[in-house]
């Protein structure tokens, strides 16, 4: 299967050049010394410092130092995975991806079953559109007017509306849609008495549309102020998991290439994100409504590293912003914090203050840490002694998930400020609880697999199947303990020992093992003349954070000794080991 799948795409890849695909995004290129070159379309530049070479289909900006081939071109560019680009490019070379479904998997969708799933979506947004537009959609049209809303703006949105419980039913029924269809994709409940219904009656329609500009669900807003719920969502489908998708995605990608934007502004719900863009800044997305999820994270790492969170002011959005500061700095995001004041949400505030009030608020924004530290001292009278050293306690182990010593540094001086204790006594205090098993967690830890370690192993697992040359290849199995990278640094060895492992070796990897897609991500970042370089570094971190460990093992051992004389020759090995510890 993976062989099959390997040969497709190097046909694929023959069919497509990579000039062409990336003349097809509007990039000016200008052919010179046998290459083309460009402005940069992933950062902004005035001198052109990317480059094409249509020979190898590969390229690279010596600005951004990002490259690669032209599946990772279309994936950075249209910020999707390497699927989602192997379907753009497959579409543009008019071939038809292979389906690859183990027999198992009963519960999958054949691909011509999706497609006719996303055409029905498509008609029913374009009907519900069409209903906006008409007479039927004049009270929602006139609700949107009142909250400033342009029809230009009702167009890139393909806002709609849906007039009752059976018309839409019947507009769909007509072009051949049948009645579990339409249930499947969650447009339609069941009556009571027998039939189908529209689940969105009478609610003003914004749809929700994927990465690849497809229609995957609906969001229904009531149009009387008193009318609940005030939304109704599409339930998950087939097509549909919430905690999977941001609202907003055709609308930020668009200005990412058109305007440079370098950071993703994250709001609640959809009208934040359509008032924001009708106020003139388009780098924004929602969760929805709902807690931001590790999976969100990770989507939003395709678009940017620089991440405001802008939640509603209110006590629900504040708790809805601390939630989600965690997950977004477990995906090593930098994260900055918009407070809206008087408890208002995006959506108020830039009808209010308009686009420079909110860009003010934006500059106003404060650091993951700065933010953290500021909410939890509201909640101490730090006027009294007590309470400064009870803020004190829990400030510094807010701390502990700080990665950067420079940064604990500059915010134990931060806290020392605030609460009036001496700074010598916070570092005592962060030392004490900083202890070797909290320092080696990252290695062992599974589940949330953050961590500068986990950064590194899947940049050396990248290296080894890219065959970088000049790299250490001593054996890794003592320091790789996650199972999944343990799964791919063994495969690599079991390769290497009948010949040579290689890049696609490892992406055929990436049906059975979701490490893959995360070592292919890491692997990227670095540029080919600084890999081994790199790798070397790696190497060093991670040898260290398993001294670490041993060292963490080793105090346990003597803690569990019994014996006064065993003890003491312990700790006389414990002394050694520190000592070349120190050396290395």
């Amino acid at each position: 299967m993976a062989d099959e799948f390997s040969s497709w795409l190097d046909e694929l890849k023959r069919r497509v050049n990579i000039v062409d695909v990336a003349s097809g995004y509007n990039i000016a290129l200008n052919r010179k010394s046998g290459k083309y070159w460009a402005c940069c379309p992933f950062h902004h530049e005035k001198t052109p410092s990317f480059t094409v070479d249509e020979a190898s289909n590969m390229y690279y900006c010596f600005g951004c130092h990002k490259g690669g081939d032209l599946i990772n071109f279309v994936m950075e560019i249209d910020h999707t995975d390497f699927m989602g680009a192997v379907g753009i490019l497959a579409s543009k070379a008019g071939m038809t991806v292979p389906e690859f479904r183990s027999s198992g998997d009963k519960a999958a969708l054949s691909k011509r079953h999706r497609d006719r799933l996303y055409s029905l979506m498509r008609d029913c947004a374009s009907y519900y559109h069409k209903c906006l537009m008409s007479d039927k959609g004049k009270r929602a049209r006139a609700y949107l007017a009142a909250r400033g809303i342009s029809e230009r703006t009702i167009k890139v949105f393909g806002l709609g509306y849906c007039p009752g419980f059976d018309d839409s039913i019947a507009h769909l029924t007509s072009l051949g849609y049948g009645k579990d269809e339409m249930i499947e994709v969650g447009i339609a409940g069941d009556k009571r008495g027998g039939g189908i219904y529209d689940v969105q009656a009478d609610r003003l329609i914004v749809p929700i549309i994927n990465n690849m500009r497809q229609v995957i669900a609906f969001g229904g807003r009531v149009l009387e102020k008193d009318k609940q719920p005030k939304y109704r969502n599409t339930k998950e489908t087939v097509l549909f998991d919430k905690s999977r998708e941001l609202f907003g995605l055709h609308t930020v990608k668009k200005a990412m290439i058109e305007e440079a934007v370098d950071s993703i502004i994250m709001v609640e719900g959809y009208m934040d994100v359509i008032s924001l863009y009708q106020a003139g800044i388009g780098n924004c997305l929602a969760s929805m409504g709902t807690a931001l999820t590790e999976m969100q994270a990770k989507l939003l790492k395709r678009y940017s590293d620089k991440i405001y969170i802008s939640y509603d002011g209110d006590s629900a959005g504040q708790k809805a912003t601390m939630r989600g500061l965690d997950i977004l700095y477990g995906e090593w995001l930098n994260v900055r914090v918009v407070s809206v004041p008087d408890g208002k949400d995006p959506d108020e505030y830039v009808r209010e203050k308009g686009k420079k009030g909110y860009m003010d608020l934006l500059a106003s924004a404060k650091p993951l840490f700065e933010y953290k530290l500021d909410k939890l001292a509201q909640e101490f009278n730090m006027s009294v002694p007590e309470d400064r050293g009870a803020y004190a306690v829990k400030a510094v182990d807010i701390l502990r998930a700080l990665t950067n010593p420079a940064q604990v540094d500059v915010y134990i001086d931060y806290i020392s400020a605030r609460s009036d204790i001496a700074k010598p006594v916070l570092v005592r205090q962060y030392e004490s609880g900083n202890t070797a098993e909290s320092v080696a967690a990252p290695v062992i830890v599974s589940g949330k697999k953050t961590g500068k370690i986990f950064k590194a192993l899947r940049f050396m697992m990248y290296a080894l199947y890219a065959g970088v040359e000049g790299i250490d290849k001593s054996d890794l199995s003592a320091y790789i303990t996650d199972r999944d990278l343990r799964a791919v640094y063994d495969e690599y060895r079991r390769l290497s020992a009948c010949g040579e492992a290689t890049l696609d070796d490892l992406q055929a990897l990436a049906d059975i093992n979701h490490e893959v897609k995360e070592i292919f991500s890491e692997g990227k970042t670095v540029p080919e003349d600084a890999a081994a370089g790199y790798y070397a570094d790696c190497y060093k971190s991670v040898l260290k954070e398993y001294r670490k460990r041993e060292m963490s093992e080793f105090t346990k051992t003597i803690d569990g000794e019994d014996s006064g004389d065993g003890k003491a020759k312990l700790l006389a090995q414990y002394a050694e080991l520190k000592f070349k510890d120190k050396r290395k």
